[in-house]
């Protein structure tokens, strides 16, 4: 006679309730977790691998000696170094002598034109996915304007725009212009043909 009753064999066999994905750890997942997670894998199910690295600045905010000619002109005339990059992240849109005009009015009527140029760098910040924390940028040029100015225009530098004075977004190649200065992988030449 058949009851309706489970017998013992068949709890045995009965799914159990679970709340998602289990995954049972064995000898070989625990070694392999624990010699991962020194280089940055999980050894879990679900669980994402690492991101790429965070986006630097490609020199840092001290080191304005390593580019004399930039750190002369910014400490003397930060409007000249401030025009070349807003003209640059900006992509021509007006000429570098119109913005360091603005800047320098800014600067001579109420000695703030460290904010219009921290208006810049977050905007750099943001087309070139760099560190980008507004805070932080506004006190970097509240605190060290020629500092700031000078990192700027070194990053631009090493994204391969023509920073010397007169060269302008017009005058830039014409394969820097549509690339906006993003870094892209140079064009291999084809292989030999006969």
């Amino acid at each position: 006679m058949n009851s309706s009753l489970p017998n013992d064999d068949d709890k045995d066999k009965a799914p159990q309730p679970t709340n998602g994905p289990q995954v049972a750890p064995t000898a070989e997942s625990s070694s392999d977790s624990d010699s991962d997670s020194g280089k940055g894998g999980t050894g879990r199910v679900g669980v994402p691998p690492q991101q790429a690295g965070v986006p630097t600045w490609a020199t840092g905010l001290f080191e304005c000696f390593d580019d004399i000619p930039t750190l002369i002109i910014t400490a003397f005339a930060p409007c000249i170094t401030f025009g070349q990059i807003a003209e640059m992240v900006d992509r021509g849109q007006n000429s570098c002598g119109l913005y360091a005009l603005l800047h320098a009015g800014i600067l001579y009527f109420t000695g703030c034109g460290c904010l219009l140029s921290a208006y810049y760098r977050i905007k750099m910040s943001h087309l070139y996915k760099l560190p980008d924390d507004p805070l932080i940028n506004i006190l970097v040029h509240l605190i060290c304007e020629p500092c700031a100015l000078c990192q700027e225009h070194r990053e631009l530098q090493a994204r391969g725009f023509n920073m010397r004075l007169g060269v302008g977004w017009r005058n830039q190649s014409p394969e820097l212009q549509q690339s906006g200065g993003f870094m892209v992988a140079p064009k291999v030449p084809e292989g030999m043909s006969r």
